[in-house]
């Protein structure tokens, strides 16, 4: 005749079945992180970019449509970035793009999100994309004696005018009135404005400027640059 194990035998023999069937439960559960989303992290991390977000964070969902100014594209139906970067100096800027270069995801270059076609906010190739936000690379200097100002692509042009009224009361900048366009994208489209019929379009008093080429070169002004990329 069989007989009944003890009780505390039971427990313990109960206690393993329980743990045996939930190591097996935790080992054969699938991964559900994405591959892309791991792909384009890891490189930024070891290239000491540390600021960007992937989905689905809070701070993802917050800075992507913080300055999308079409809604259009803010539907849930439109294809979202693997990742937002927002690089804080011209190094991490540069390495944002050598690592979707790298890793083989395009890129959108975004400054005030006024591209209304959303060209800085959408894919419409339906492949992985990742948005690289200049808002942090925004500094303005002004140099009253030179009369020239040393501005970053992620600037707006309200922080423009701002910094130009700070230090003058006399000078100006031939661009648009909407204080929160980027001047990068802004420049880039000619830059029209209030003052062009008398001082130019935005483009016309650009002086010089600090290019990344699509493989994530920079190019200086000491290059003698002869076309825009």
């Amino acid at each position: 005749m069989m007989k009944c194990p003890a009780a505390g035998n039971l427990h313990s023999l109960l206690m393993f079945i329980i743990l045996t069937l939930m190591f097996i439960a935790f080992a054969v559960l699938p991964c559900f992180c994405d591959p892309t989303e791991h792909a384009i992290s890891s490189c930024l991390i070891r290239h000491n970019v540390s600021n960007f977000t992937l989905p689905p964070s809070l701070d993802y969902y917050t800075l992507l449509d913080f300055s999308l100014q079409n809604l259009r594209y803010a539907s849930p139906k439109d294809q979202k970035p693997v990742a937002i970067v927002i690089p804080q100096s011209l190094e991490e800027l540069v390495d944002s793009v050598q690592c979707c270069r790298k890793e083989l995801f395009e890129f959108r270059v975004r400054s005030g999100g006024h591209s209304y076609e959303g060209i800085s906010s959408v894919d419409t190739n339906e492949k992985p994309f990742v948005i690289i936000d200049r808002m942090s690379l925004n500094r303005v200097r002004v140099d009253v004696e030179s009369e020239t100002a040393c501005v970053e692509g992620g600037a707006t042009l309200g922080e423009i005018y701002y910094a130009i009224a700070k230090a003058s009361r006399v000078h100006g900048f031939s661009a648009g009135r909407c204080p929160t366009i980027g001047v990068g994208g802004h420049i880039s489209g000619c830059g029209y404005g209030l003052m062009t019929r008398k001082y130019g379009l935005a483009a016309d008093n650009e002086v010089d400027a600090f290019l990344i080429s699509p493989d994530g070169h920079v190019l200086d002004p000491n290059n003698k640059l002869t076309t825009m990329i």
